[in-house]
């Protein structure tokens, strides 16, 4: 049986000017994931990325922590979907992060706040109340064809990592557990930057090994981020 990791990349800029770079803890949690495969003796046998700048630091980092030079194969449809698209369809006054931090800071409870705006345009964009840049069918579909894919080219035995996002593992996540749609929302917050899901590659299906593993940074809380 083969067996696909599903990396989350390390925390990225978030309300920063480019939030597509990782923060130096974002660095460290690659790195750190990296030297627990080593010590874990795990494997790889093929490697893909999204071909967003996280995605590929976090391939970097972790590959310097797991002491390997390997080649990445990139499929854009292991990208994220486009948060502010989706942010400013919600609501129009959200045009860039300075107006999303200014919103932020008059609530009673910003980080409370975030959370709820982000899970309400997700809910949109589930429901198609706009028109976006990517439909949310599109992106689903688009995940699901990357997975296939990936795990029709695997042969018995054999491991792939993927450095991927949030949104990408809870779509995989919501199809191989059959679950409604919108519980999308509640995995995606869940997944912790640089956790890995696993997923079994069988003769007929694939199916969910282990979700949101993050136990290689169970030694510091303070390495747990979610964002």
């Amino acid at each position: 049986m083969a067996m696909i990791y599903l990396i989350r990349h390390g925390q990225a800029s978030f309300l920063k000017s480019d939030y597509d770079q990782l923060s130096d803890l974002g660095k460290e949690q690659s790195e750190i994931l990296g030297r627990a495969l080593k010590e874990r003796n795990q494997r790889t046998d093929y490697i893909s990325s999204g071909s967003l700048n996280r995605h590929q630091q976090t391939f970097e980092s972790c590959m310097d922590g797991f002491g390997s030079t390997v080649d990445v194969v990139v499929d854009e449809r292991w990208n994220e979907y486009d948060h502010m698209d989706l942010l400013t369809k919600h609501n129009p006054a959200f045009t860039d992060y300075v107006a999303i931090g200014e919103y932020l800071q008059k609530q009673e409870n910003p980080m409370k706040a975030l959370q709820q705006v982000l899970n309400d345009s997700i809910l949109d964009w589930i429901d198609e109340k706009h028109a976006y840049a990517t439909s949310w069918k599109t992106f689903k579909q688009g995940v699901l064809d990357a997975l296939n894919a990936l795990a029709a080219r695997l042969e018995k035995g054999q491991i792939a990592w993927v450095f991927t996002s949030g949104g990408p593992i809870s779509v995989a996540l919501i199809e191989l557990l059959s679950l409604n749609e919108k519980q999308f929302v509640d995995l995606q917050g869940r997944l912790v930057n640089s956790s890995i899901t696993k997923v079994l590659v069988g003769k007929s299906k694939l199916s969910l090994s282990t979700y949101n593993d993050y136990s290689h940074l169970d030694h510091n809380s303070q390495l747990i981020t979610y964002r």
